[in-house]
């Protein structure tokens, strides 16, 4: 999947907007593993989330909450991997 729009919000982390739909559930913590256009890999940890845009119409979009990551981390273009983590 492809970060096609970030943005901070304060006190929660990184949203970052995403170019597909998936069946992944909301609220629950996943696993990210975003690597970005200059090889560089990491992960951390994310949360479904869904934006709703009315301008100019109503767009729903699948983002992603990831804490403790910032945008210089993983700008727009960057590729994002979400999974379940191991149940423990």
């Amino acid at each position: 999947m492809k970060i096609v729009d970030t943005f901070e919000i304060t006190g929660r982390g990184l949203a970052v907007a995403i170019d597909e739909i998936t069946n992944l559930p909301v609220g629950a913590e996943l696993a990210a593993t975003i690597t970005r256009s200059d090889g560089v890999t990491f992960t951390a940890i994310a949360y479904k989330e869904w934006l709703l845009r009315r301008q100019p119409v109503v767009q729903e979009t699948e983002a992603f909450l990831l804490r403790g990551v910032s945008k210089l981390d993983a700008p727009i273009g960057s590729e994002i991997e979400i999974t379940t983590p191991p149940k423990q």
